[in-house]
């Protein structure tokens, strides 16, 4: 798949990447081999949002990717403005996608 370089940051993107929010509509096993031909085809751009299902997008990202989290740049987002909301939106975002970091955090509707 072709890649882009993402501004400064030196991280090379897939051009097309996998949203997280029709996720809901399918089975974790689903989930997981959509994923996984998503990574096997050169996709490395996976997006989610603990809004999505009330964090069950994320849940399931964090289950696909726990043996290829080294393989894609995975993005979250939050919509809390307050420091100690948005810490706790975060920490239970890498609980459920089963990391210690996303690539990029986007500020949810701004």
């Amino acid at each position: 798949m072709e890649t882009r370089e993402f501004g400064k940051t030196g991280e090379k993107l897939s051009i097309l990447g996998l949203g997280g929010f029709h996720l809901l509509e399918i089975s974790d096993r689903e989930a997981t081999q959509i994923i996984n031909i998503y990574l096997d085809k050169g996709g490395n751009y996976i997006e989610t949002a603990p809004e999505y299902g009330a964090g069950e997008s994320e849940r399931k990202v964090g289950i696909a990717l726990k043996s290829r989290r080294n393989e894609c740049f995975l993005t979250t987002k939050c919509h809390l403005r307050d420091k100690a909301g948005a810490n706790k939106s975060i920490e239970e975002s890498l609980t459920r996608l089963h990391t210690d970091h996303v690539d990029l955090l986007i500020l949810h509707h701004v």
